[in-house]
């Protein structure tokens, strides 16, 4: 038998490549149809298109997938006379799938919505959602079968030399190969040099009301030795933002000092360790460490400090702290987190390790506590910061961490050994002596053990997808989904295997654009609390908390727009 007579007898027949797969179609429906259902975050119209595609495109592989590989085992296959109507009963599944399905979406975002306090939809555009759906699907499976096509032309050129199946085997895995070294060799690096590069134009831009500090107390002001120029967008916003010592002194009616904020930039130096030693300078330019609190506060991605979370401070503690970040990159916390692993971790780490040093060779009785401070990607590095032997002897005194990452190492042990019978989301862990859990107006001071040496608080939301995102759940439901869930998360939220982990995906992406107190946006009055149970002020009662709260939410409200 020749080879032409081999490959006919034994290769199943093709179908016309524009003919669709109707196992592929099946699975494809019944994931977009889940894609309804609810999750952590209420989804717009067009990122349900977007997700609703993607689940398709994704259902279509799985399914048509399947029928490839049952093929190319030489499995028994549905007779001819049989498949129109196994073709029927799979399309007629697929209509009764979005029949029971879909028409449900707008009150399952409802529901979502009514959990974080968000007014219903006035509409559900099902329309706009089906057809970004479908066009996402499209490309989808076009990329799909390019790369389908590319693989049968790699496995035609070796099944010279070789039989069928090992050469189809041998052919995915040689274009493969090939594609993943040209997307990353070159796509990828093309596209984090041109995300490098825009994010540093805008960098270098004032934020709208930026303005050079008049105060001495703060980077890029009169006797700093970063220049304004040097701070970065963030770092510029960072500077001018906070209370002044005339709005302390207004709001508790006592004496307050002038709030030292210092900052650096990527432009202040070449490397992390010459920026942490810049920052130093101004610290000890401005008599930080003669002030009775000094925070480290590791950035967002962009450099961007959260001052709801720094501002409480200075207010609680009459204006008497020093505050200092340092930026390590111009990208999103996403973007920073996937494409420059390690990057927020390695300056968090430099600037902890150069002022812990300094700090340390203070005399113990007139040094500042030391706290660390961090949100989201900023945790990520805040909390891996500390050298063992800071934890230890001469200690830190606490930290404040908002939002941490699922990659979070320290949250993720505290999560894993927490304290029998409490929950995933609000872990007690050691009874509290050095790290408590809150959630939004959870009071940090309520635990079953005494506080510790170092108190640590770690402000989470059960809705925050950002937090509770887990690779695990593409085939096994998460902790977090059993009950007693989190106050925010739906009951209707039901896990399904691929589909429940595409939402959530998705859900990190939306997970700020929810009112303050849920998602991944962390509330002033959280921090507060917060800082009261790590920091201890003294005279400050829950009715200075309450105004507090008020006074930073309505400023913060009046200037969201401008930045």
């Amino acid at each position: 038998m020749t080879k032409s007579q081999r490959s006919t007898a034994t290769e199943p027949e093709a179908s016309p490549w524009w003919l669709p797969s109707y196992v592929g179609l099946f699975v494809g429906v019944i994931f977009f149809a889940l894609m309804f259902t609810p999750s952590l975050i209420p989804r717009p119209p067009i990122f349900q298109g977007l997700l609703g595609g993607l689940a398709f495109a994704i259902g279509y592989a799985i399914g048509h997938g399947s029928v490839v590989l049952w093929r190319y085992l030489e499995l028994p296959e549905v007779p001819r006379p049989w498949r129109r109507a196994a073709n029927i009963v799979l399309v007629i599944a697929c209509a009764i799938a979005a029949v029971i399905y879909v028409p449900q979406a707008a009150a399952w975002q409802d529901e979502v919505r009514a959990r974080l306090n968000m007014p219903p939809v006035e509409t559900f555009n099902l329309l706009l959602v089906f057809a970004v759906a479908v066009i996402t699907a499209l490309l989808l499976i076009l990329l799909g079968r390019l790369v389908l096509a590319g693989v049968r032309a790699a496995s035609a050129g070796v099944y010279r030399w070789m039989p069928r199946r090992i050469a189809s085997l041998l052919g995915a895995v040689i274009f493969i190969v090939l594609l993943v070294t040209i997307v990353n060799g070159t796509l990828v690096s093309a596209t984090i040099g041109a995300i490098d590069r825009a994010q540093a134009l805008v960098d270098v831009t004032d934020p709208p009301g930026a303005v050079v500090p008049a105060e001495d107390t703060r980077s890029g002001g009169p006797g700093s030795s970063i220049e304004w120029r040097q701070l970065g967008r963030a770092g510029k916003r960072f500077v001018t933002e906070g209370p002044r010592k005339a709005d302390i002194e207004a709001f508790t009616g006592r004496q307050a000092l002038e709030p030292i904020r210092v900052y650096a930039g990527l432009r202040a130096a070449d490397s992390p360790e010459k920026q942490a030693e810049a920052a130093l300078a101004d610290l000890i330019r401005m008599g930080a460490f003669s002030r009775s609190i000094l925070v480290i506060a590791t950035p967002t991605g962009t450099g961007w400090v959260d001052n709801n979370g720094i501002a409480p401070l200075e207010y609680m503690h009459d204006g008497d702290i020093a505050t200092v970040g340092v930026q390590y990159s111009y990208l999103q916390s996403p973007f920073s987190l996937v494409l420059e692993p390690g990057r927020a971790q390695d300056s968090a780490a430099a600037v902890f390790r150069t002022i812990y040093r300094y700090w340390k060779t203070l005399p113990e009785d007139s040094r500042p506590r030391l706290y660390l401070f961090g949100l989201s990607l900023g945790s990520h590095g805040s909390e891996a910061s500390p050298p063992l032997h800071a934890w230890l002897g001469d200690s830190f005194d606490g930290a404040v961490w908002s939002g941490p990452p699922f990659r979070n190492r320290l949250w993720l042990t505290i999560q894993r050994d927490r304290d029998e019978g409490s929950p995933s989301w609000r872990p007690v862990f050691e009874g509290g002596a050095n790290f408590r859990v809150i959630g939004h107006g959870g009071d940090a001071s309520d635990a079953p053990s005494d506080w510790g040496r170092v108190r640590m608080v770690y402000i989470v939301y059960p809705s925050d997808a950002i937090v509770f995102f887990e690779e695990s759940m593409f085939y096994r439901p998460p902790e977090w989904l059993t009950p007693p869930r989190g106050e925010d998360v739906s009951p209707l939220l039901r896990w399904y295997p691929i589909i429940t982990a595409l939402q959530v995906g998705i859900d990190m992406m939306l997970s700020a654009e929810v009112p303050p107190g849920h998602g991944h946006d962390y509330a002033v009055a959280d921090y507060i609390s917060a800082w009261n149970a790590v920091s201890a002020p003294a005279n400050w009662t829950d009715e200075d908390a309450k105004r507090l709260a008020t006074k930073i939410e309505t400023e913060t409200a009046k200037h969201s727009g401008s930045w």
